[in-house]
């Protein structure tokens, strides 16, 4: 599935052709007069989500001009001007599609000078002025080492409040851009960033609260709140991956019934801008398909089900669509808190047995080769572990259906002689199960838990981990 999503990756979000005509009536023209020497390579990049992409180069020309020309129209968002070798020189904003930015390579953000882009007047308006803070505030902080090692409280006192007038200035300096620059991209950047002011939480007439959970139901709630889904520049800025990564990975627990719930929510707001949208769905389904978390699975099955098949994901071409069709009906067969599909295998004597007629609390299903290195350290593991679980229980408590991989029957056969494995060893040496799909098995060892129902409570899980998973079950700090 790793390979899959890299396919997604490539297509959804690749580098774009770098087309050099004079742009059409819908194109691009972005003017970067540097005062540089000719002939250095330079690139345009944007962010998108929680990473950085090329989007462009150009070479300066003799009079340190770049020159980055499109005859499609940029998505808006936040882009940066980058070196030959990949270092950021400045962040600027597209939302206009030709410019000018006139600079020097003495000190880029306080020179800067717009020609053509209101947004970009705001942009540098800001940065220049968190320039001038920033200076200051390492001042401070340099003066601040000193006062503390002289243990100057006064100093000390002084300079704090110092600083506290800087953080001060910027909170209004940023809310007095809300207030004259609303439909800017930084102003909507700055909401975002903002956090949710979040009521007290009810109480009774004795001052008792009402309900614990209400100022977490509410912040998650409006958590959004801020959020502008219909601007589509903003899927393009640094804030926009975090405050979804925070929602669907903090603020929601991290079972899979619970996340699906939370998609929902975040997928019905984010269809108001379809590149919004498009990222959403995106890095949840793959956040989650890749999870080292148990069971994770389930969430990618349900994207898969009510997103990709229903035609939202409207990027995908018909063949990656099959392909993450197909992978998610693999998995949906063995997802934990299913019942786990019916094996009927032969034994070593060609005898036929189901692994529904095991009766035993538990049941481990593994799936294992006589050749594996790895399964060759796991197997006595579960020797011990199968004598420990049984010792001193009048009825079975725990036990094993092992189905061989072995190629060479004759090898899994001497195996089983030399390690004597006290459970029923089975083999379908003639595929009718089909138990490579069902239990999706590419690798060995496989094992999978089953309950007394034959339920799947744990899948993909080493020996060594199965005790205390037991424990916990029973305990019932198990949730799925």
């Amino acid at each position: 599935m790793n390979k899959l999503i890299a396919i997604l990756t490539f297509l959804s979000f690749s580098f774009y052709s770098l087309a050099k005509e004079a742009p059409k009536e819908n194109g691009f023209q972005i003017t970067i007069q540097l005062n540089c020497k000719p002939g250095q390579k330079y690139y345009l990049g944007y962010y998108f989500g929680d990473k950085q992409y090329l989007r462009d180069s150009a070479f300066s020309d003799k009079s340190g001009k770049i020159q980055f020309k499109g005859n499609s129209a940029l998505e808006g968002g936040v882009y940066m001007l980058a070196s030959a070798d990949k270092t950021l020189l400045f962040d600027f904003v597209v939302t206009e599609q030709v410019f000018t930015l006139e600079t020097d390579t003495s000190d880029m953000v306080n020179n800067m000078k717009v020609k053509g882009s209101k947004e970009n007047d705001i942009f540098f308006n800001y940065t220049r002025f968190t320039s001038k803070m920033g200076r200051e505030a390492m001042k401070l902080e340099s003066m601040m080492k000193t006062a503390q090692a002289q243990k100057d409280s006064a100093k000390i006192k002084e300079l704090n409040e110092s600083y506290t007038k800087i953080t001060q200035s910027l909170d209004a300096f940023r809310d007095t851009l809300i207030q004259n620059h609303p439909g800017s991209l930084l102003a909507k950047i700055f909401r975002i960033m903002n956090d949710i002011n979040v009521p007290p939480a009810p109480k009774d007439e004795k001052g008792n609260i009402i309900d614990s959970n209400f100022q977490y139901n509410y912040y998650k709630a409006h958590f959004f709140d801020n959020f502008d889904w219909a601007d589509e520049r903003i899927v393009r800025t640094p804030v926009f991956h975090q405050k979804i990564e925070s929602y669907m990975t903090k603020l929601t627990p991290q079972l899979p019934d619970s996340i699906c719930r939370s998609a929902d929510v975040l997928l019905q707001m984010a269809e108001a801008g379809k590149e919004n949208f498009k990222y959403c769905l995106y890095w949840i389904t793959n956040h989650y398909e890749t999870s080292t978390y148990m069971g994770m699975d389930k969430v990618f099955v349900y994207m898969v089900d009510n997103y990709y098949k229903k035609g939202k994901a409207f990027w995908l071409d018909e063949t990656l669509l099959f392909k993450m069709k197909d992978r998610a009906d693999q998995l949906r067969y063995n997802l934990i808190g299913n019942k786990a599909p019916n094996l009927t295998m032969l034994d070593t004597n060609n005898v036929y047995h189901s692994l529904y007629n095991i009766k035993s609390k538990y049941t481990l299903l593994i799936f294992w080769d006589a050749n594996c290195g790895k399964c060759k350290e796991e197997m006595p593991k579960l020797v011990t572990l199968h004598d420990e679980l049984n010792k001193g229980k009048k009825e079975q408590y725990f036990d094993v259906f092992g189905v061989s991989l072995t190629p060479d029957s004759k090898e899994w056969l001497k195996y089983l002689r030399e390690k004597k494995l006290k459970w029923l060893n089975v083999y379908d040496p003639n595929n009718e199960t089909n138990f490579r799909r069902l239990y999706d098995i590419y690798s060995t060892p496989v094992l999978f838990l089953l309950d007394a129902n034959k339920t799947i409570i744990a899948k993909r899980i080493g020996i060594e981990q199965l005790k205390g998973f037991i424990a916990d079950f029973e305990a019932g700090k198990v949730k799925f």
